[in-house]
């Protein structure tokens, strides 16, 4: 079953992923952003029930050019040593558009040593151009460790922006390493992206950590090409402009 505590911080050293941990639960989707994650589970009861399989809805660019959906696939296997089964992720974003309409994958998520469950959240496409949104998440089966990465995709160059891209976008706005918890929410009318962030907590804390780089939850903007941060008005509406297919 899995219960982890979310990770989704910014480091001070080069592990930029092993730093902020918030405990909670990992929030599923159900809305605009659609995520992918698969369980081998039964929630309730923590029993491995088996492999099994999740995919999002199709969801199309603003121009119709570019379609993409991600899936994942939770497989149920025993341990090398033929002991205590186990459940592994695998997951995959596909982007079809404009000169075929065959979808190809374009990012594949294995399963790792110590971070065996693995998913992809699609959460917009941008009003102009053609870069998805999305939300990059691991974390290990049973324990209390996670991890979410905020990234784009560029569909008419393929490339990625770096997972530690949101991080240093933060880190060059308060001048030093910092804490927060950071969820994609969609894009701005300008096309840069929009982040919703909330304190870092330690565990069992009702206040801040130090290191945390708010103090209270908000919208924030993100420039991935510099990086650059910069807060937005609380009462920011969130608009998507990406169409499901479906």
């Amino acid at each position: 079953m899995k219960s982890f505590a979310l990770l989704i911080g910014i480091a001070a050293s080069a592990c930029q992923l092993c730093a902020s941990v918030q405990v909670g639960e990992k929030t599923i989707s159900k809305g605009p952003s659609m995520g992918t994650y698969a369980t081998c589970y039964d929630e309730s009861t923590g029993k491995l029930i088996g492999s099994q399989e999740s995919r999002t809805a199709v969801l199309t660019s603003p121009d119709g050019h570019y379609q993409a959906y991600a899936e994942s696939q939770a497989v149920a296997s025993r341990t090398a040593n033929g002991g205590s089964e186990e459940c592994q992720n695998t997951s995959k974003l596909f982007v079809a558009g404009p000169n075929s309409q065959n979808f190809h994958a374009v990012l594949v998520i294995k399963p790792l040593p110590e971070r065996h469950g693995n998913d992809i959240g699609i959460v917009d496409w941008s009003p102009a151009g053609h870069y998805l949104l999305l939300a990059q998440g691991w974390w290990e089966w049973g324990s209390e460790v996670g991890g979410t990465v905020v990234r784009t995709y560029d569909a008419d160059s393929g490339n990625f922006t770096s997972e530690s891209r949101v991080d240093e976008g933060f880190r060059r706005y308060v001048g030093k390493a910092c804490a927060a918890v950071f969820q994609a929410v969609g894009f701005s009318p300008s096309g840069r992206a929009v982040v919703a962030v909330e304190p870092f907590f330690d565990y069992g804390e009702d206040r801040p950590s130090q290191d945390s780089c708010v103090q209270k939850k908000g919208f924030w903007l993100i420039d991935f090409a510099i990086p650059d941060v910069n807060q937005l008005p609380d009462d920011y509406k969130i608009q998507h402009y990406g169409k499901d297919a479906t």
